[in-house]
């Protein structure tokens, strides 16, 4: 007979009802003819009484027979061994009870036992302490053999694990595991009586048990050998399917193999850490649906291998029995014997998990520098089944004790639904709690980057800045959306569409969504629109309304994604197209340039009517293609120029317009509106009391950008550039450092793009000078037609003053002309004209409308009514000064302007 030493003696307790109440009653006997018949206690009484999924828990209080001194009992027989912290929590009541009986006895009952930890603990506690005692399932078990309540195992069984004490309404009795000699698995349990046979009843509550799992159960304390076979249904039954990888760079639909693995580097770090172990170890990683589970424990098992262990990944879908976790061990056990890592004892047994486990505790193992990996993928799926979930909770708690590079994973996906009542959470928290957590984010900058640069090498071209930089956007950084789309555009790239095609078609994704809707059933197509039409919409609300299923197979599909408890569509654009039948234009680039930038680009694309080539523009502005094309590539995104290559070319709703410069404000308005830069500015003001600054502005970009990485500096640059360009199109008002968005777009524009780029600075706004020098210009260009441009500050002043009200204008040759001829007339300035010019600069007509309500209208007040209108902040000193100056000119535009009374 050989059974396997390291493993602890079970204690199992079998009413004639299933109940909690009636197992933890007669637990409670049990106890108490222990206490009282083993160790001289009487008059026990019970303090607490707990029986749940994971075991009894009993406290008893009773007297000693001789001393009659104070004994308190805590008795926990669980599946898995007690942890250290029972044992420490009963020694601090037993401390306490001492305070009243100072000879107070303690007794710890730990079913199996304590763990390794525990148990350096409870002998430290025994050997300084004569009135504590530690029982284990193997101390209780040799009591009741000595007092003949049990007896040995018969002879007629050869091989065995598991051995237990079976506590029934009927007495005592016990059972083992018998095994098979040669696969060392199950065939059936034994079970033995003191007394002579095993009543039947017992017999049938021991079928009916989780011990048996399935098993025949047989009387073997006749003398009767039981049958051999050499494989049993329980083995036969379970499926270990293991994970396989994808076969290329963009199969979305599978993980990535090692081969196409990217990136992840901290995580890789991370896991790599585990392959030094010296002990059973555990590692959970979670994220939400494709983002990278199965692809980084598929990196891990290639890891294992490369350093010539032992790894599989298992798609736990195929678990449905304890049986199962007991398999995994098998297989790993013996295919690591097989390659010369450990050494198997010879009384190895699979017959449970504990066996199992006990097992690989008692093994040798021979190379310690070649890791073992037992790595369980989609493991949501087992949270559906608590027991079996116990089963996998307790190989996370129970191979720690194992002294060898032994690494377990588990790897769940997040972003469940449907599991709210039944969902094990405690089970799950143990799980996680047992071993080191790696949560996976999304792609990073650099992960994208890598992928798009394979898309470009498969596709034969190099990818258009435009088209890179769409994909990026798009993808969110999500992995499998990254692989969806670069394998979308791989596929219409190889059926001949252009790159600028795909970005003119917003890369054609309707052919996408439209596949994706092919695959579902009516149900699935009614809860995917229910979701776009009320998104974000509540899991729970979804989930009553059509049930979980189809939910959940949606959120697989990767269709619809959970944030928080609420359900979304995948993309904003697929819930678009769900909602309306068409893709809307996507604004989520970049802005780089500034729209004085490209204001040295558009006047001569304007001079050429409208259409000029790449090449010409190099040959004007002396620069190169490179340079043209980051000029150039602003205006494409905003839709201010066609899409074409080598050529520039305004829309043609610019240059039929009347007022160019107006109609290419709308459409750079239009844009922006759109854009996920602006609803993020709008965000931020909402927040912070409708104002933004650059550097909220900048610091906010990278949540709206998360697959780029760049510099805090150059996001700065850009929430500059944006920030001019919503300047530009009228979407913000800038007062000194801080930006508020408008409501409606402002109708006076303070820059123009497409007028010839003067070599002259021009401050913005109604003038901030007196007139007289600038009234002086006006008349001596009347005569003179064209001068050059002044070289005195004070005449450059006023031509600027002149330029900004848009009275005058200063070509690239420095050359100074009326751009208004009517200003001047006979010799004089007409006031009718240079009024409505005074009136078309942010805050002239309110300063103009101030003044003709009160002639006598002070400094102050005509500086306060401009600044309001123009959302400027200005001092008391620069108000006055701009008032003053304002009202004369506003004399000079023919107003009755008067002199303020004193008070004022």
């Amino acid at each position: 007979m050989k059974s396997l030493a390291v493993q602890d003696a079970q204690v199992l307790v079998l009413p004639p009802s299933s109940t909690n109440k009636a197992k933890g009653e007669l637990f409670e006997r049990f106890i108490a003819n222990l206490l009282a018949n083993q160790f001289g206690f009487e008059e026990p009484q019970t303090q607490n009484l707990n029986v749940t999924s994971d075991g009894i828990e009993l406290d008893v209080k009773a007297k000693h027979k001789l001393t009659r001194g104070t004994a308190i009992a805590e008795c926990k027989a669980f599946s898995r061994n007690v942890r250290a912290a029972e044992l420490t929590n009963f020694y601090g009541k037993l401390i306490i009870e001492r305070f009243e009986d100072p000879q107070a006895f303690g007794l710890m009952c730990a079913l199996p036992r304590l763990t390794p930890e525990g148990e350096e603990k409870a002998q430290e506690i025994t050997r300084n302490d004569n009135n504590f005692q530690y029982l284990s399932g193997n101390a209780i078990a040799a009591a009741l053999k000595q007092a003949g309540l049990i007896v040995q195992q018969p002879p007629s069984t050869a091989d065995t694990s598991d051995f237990t004490v079976v506590i029934t309404e009927s007495g005592v009795f016990a059972a083992a595991i018998v095994l098979d000699p040669v696969e060392r698995t199950p065939l059936n349990v034994g079970m033995w009586s003191s007394e002579g046979e095993v009543p039947n009843s017992v017999i049938e509550l021991m079928r009916a048990s989780e011990y048996s799992t399935g098993l025949s159960v047989l009387d073997v304390g006749g003398g009767g050998q039981p049958p051999v076979s050499s494989l049993t249904p329980q083995t036969e039954n379970v499926l270990l399917a293991q994970v396989a990888g994808s076969t290329s760079d963009f199969e979305y639909q599978l993980p990535a193999s090692p081969k196409y693995f990217v990136g992840r580097r901290i995580a890789v770090d991370r896991l790599r850490g585990f392959l030094t172990a010296e002990t059973g170890s555990i590692v959970v990683l979670n994220a939400q649906s494709g983002w990278g589970k199965s692809s980084l424990a598929l990196k891990m098992q290639d890891l294992v291998r490369r350093v010539s262990g032992v790894g599989i990944v298992l798609d736990t879908r195929t678990a449905d029995q304890p049986r199962y976790v007991v398999e995994v061990l098998r297989k790993t056990g013996t295919e690591a014997h097989a390659a010369g890592i450990l050494e198997l004892p010879s009384n190895a047994s699979w017959a449970s998990l504990d066996s199992a486990v006990a097992t690989l505790i008692e093994a040798k193992w021979l190379e310690t520098d070649r890791p073992l990996l037992i790595f369980f993928d989609q493991f949501e799926n087992v949270f559906s089944n608590a027991e079996l979930t116990r089963t996998f909770r307790d190989l996370a708690l129970s191979c720690r004790e194992i002294d060898g590079p032994l690494i377990v994973g588990f790897a769940w996906k997040t972003d469940l639904v449907g599991w709210t009542e039944n969902h094990p959470y405690k089970l799950r928290d143990d799980i996680r709690s047992a071993g080191s957590v790696v949560v996976i984010d999304t792609f990073g900058p650099s992960e994208v980057t890598v992928l798009l640069k394979r898309l470009a090498d498969q596709a034969l071209t190099r990818l258009l800045p435009d088209l890179r930089s769409r994909l990026r956007v798009y993808s969110q950084g999500l992995p499998w959306l990254l692989k969806k789309l670069a394998d979308h555009v791989l596929k219409e790239l190889r059926e001949g569409a252009t790159q600028e095609q795909l970005l003119a078609e917003s890369l054609n994704v309707v052919g996408l969504f439209s596949a994706d809707l092919a695959e579902l059933n009516p149900t699935e197509h009614e809860v995917v629109r229910h979701v776009a039409r009320y998104a974000p919409i509540s899991a729970r609300e979804v989930t009553e309304r059509f049930g979980p299923d189809p939910v959940q197979s949606l959120v697989d599909r990767r269709l619809l994604v959970q944030v928080g408890d609420r359900l979304d569509t995948y993309w904003d654009t697929f819930r678009d197209f769900l909602n309306t039948g068409r893709i809307p234009v996507q604004d989520s680039y970049i802005l780089r340039q500034t729209p004085r930038s490209v204001a040295r680009l558009l006047p001569l694309v304007v001079a050429a009517g409208g259409d000029i080539s790449v090449q010409r523009l190099e040959t004007e502005l002396g620069t190169s293609d490179r340079a043209i094309f980051n000029l150039s590539r602003e205006l494409r995104l905003l839709g201010v120029t066609a899409q074409e290559p080598n050529r520039v070319k305004l829309v043609e709703q610019v240059l039929a317009s009347s007022d160019r410069e107006s109609a290419m404000r709308r459409l750079v308005a239009d844009s922006l509106r759109r854009h996920r830069a602006y609803s993020t500015l709008r965000t931020l003001a909402e927040r912070n009391d409708d104002v933004v600054t650059l550097d909220s502005f900048a610091r906010e970009l990278p949540n709206a950008f998360p697959a780029v990485d760049v510099a805090s500096s150059s996001w700065i640059a850009y929430a500059r550039a944006f920030l001019f360009w919503f300047e530009y199109a009228g979407l913000v008002i800038r007062q000194g450092t801080e930006y508020s968005p408008t409501n409606e777009g402002l109708s006076t524009p303070t820059l123009r793009l497409l007028g010839q780029r003067t070599p002259l600075r021009v401050r913005a706004g109604v003038p901030y000078i007196a007139p007289r020098r600038a009234i002086e210009l006006l008349k001596r260009l009347s005569v003179e037609v064209e001068i050059e441009m002044p070289s005195h500050a004070k005449d450059r002043e006023a031509l600027g003053t002149l330029v900004a009200l848009g009275a005058v204008s200063v070509s690239v040759d420095r050359k100074c002309r009326l751009a208004v001829a009517e200003v001047v007339q006979d010799g004089q300035v007409n006031p009718g004209h240079l009024q409505q010019l005074l009136a078309g600069v942010p805050g002239g007509r309110e300063g103009l409308a101030a003044i003709e309500a009160n002639p006598r209208c002070s400094p102050r007040d005509v500086g306060q009514a401009i600044a309001s209108a123009a959302h400027s902040k200005w001092t008391d000193g620069t108000t006055r000064s701009v008032g003053g100056h304002f009202r004369s000119w506003a004399k000079y535009a023919g107003l009755d302007v008067q002199t303020p009374a004193r008070n004022q």
